[in-house]
């Protein structure tokens, strides 16, 4: 049985793309659109698969229909397919690494396609998020084959809140050069203080894996003014943005794991007792203090 056809929608610098190194493009591309009909040429000489078209109309021949175009552009390819090709029963498509969801493409929903859109996972290798209706996330994965390692699957609707836990994920980086920075001013060489910092990060990530919230623990989980207090001065000490981003990320692991945040708005406005608090060196580098 011959394989179902697949056409393409491109644009841009596709050949950077997952969509050019799938494993059944050369079998079973078809026709390919771009902008222009030259650039179409170009894209199939560059893919070695396909046949350029010039026409959204010439894409009705597809069971499946790849959209690898920048977002800036997608609205346009979207209303002419609809357009181009008003029957989509039986059809699928895919959007591919695009920050906008499936939803962009209701209006081929609507004529009956199933839609869903595929994202490679930045930095890591092999890994995918695919969102939307089941049969074309089925159709996804059918696809990906054995050029994806795994496949993540979130309901249609849902990529920006998917997006927003990459970028979260990447506040770690900021919170780890300022461990860092911290381990290099008490002196510790470079390799040691990389080897604690790794572990340290490790041991964190563990801990929330195993327990959640309830395994957050320190001396900010423990309410411990005089300790905090005597961070925060050898902070201010050594690097005043490091002291405010202590003081910011503070407020918000408190408020996060939904602890008393009061005591510390007290410390940081200066209306908390000091109980016994020892005053510290010029930096950390001077009063290493390891109290946690």
């Amino acid at each position: 049985m011959k394989p179902a056809l697949i056409g393409l929608v491109g644009a841009g610098y596709l050949s950077r793309s997952f969509v050019a190194r799938l494993p059944a493009l050369p079998e079973r591309l078809g026709p390919v659109l771009a902008p222009t009909y030259r650039l179409s040429s170009r894209l199939v000489n560059a893919l070695r698969a396909g046949h350029p078209v010039e026409r959204y109309e010439e894409l009705e021949e597809a069971h499946l229909l790849l959209i690898a175009v920048p977002d800036g552009m997608l609205g346009q390819v979207v209303e002419g397919l609809a357009d181009g090709v008003p029957d989509w029963k039986g059809k699928f498509v895919l959007l591919c690494e695009s920050s906008e969801d499936c939803t962009m493409l209701a209006p081929l929903v609507a004529r009956g396609a199933a839609a869903a859109s595929v994202n490679p996972i930045p930095g890591l290798n092999q890994r995918f998020v695919v969102e939307g209706d089941r049969k074309a996330v089925r159709e996804a994965r059918n696809l990906l084959g054995h050029s994806a390692a795994q496949i993540f699957e979130i309901p249609c609707g849902t990529k920006a809140v998917y997006r927003a836990a990459l970028t979260f994920s990447s506040f770690l980086l900021p919170v780890a050069e300022a461990t860092s920075r911290c381990l290099r001013a008490t002196g510790m060489a470079a390799a040691g203080s990389n080897s604690l910092l790794e572990q340290l990060l490790e041991r964190a990530l563990r801990a929330y894996l195993h327990g959640g919230r309830k395994a957050w623990s320190g001396v900010l989980a423990e309410a411990d003014e005089r300790e905090t207090a005597r961070q925060l001065d050898a902070l201010r000490r050594l690097d005043p943005a490091l002291a405010r981003a202590y003081e910011q990320l503070a407020r918000f692991a408190l408020e996060r794991f939904e602890r008393d945040v009061s005591w510390l708005e007290r410390l940081l406005t200066g209306t908390a007792p000091r109980r016994g608090a020892r005053s510290v060196g010029h930096s950390c580098k001077t009063a290493p203090d390891h109290g946690q």
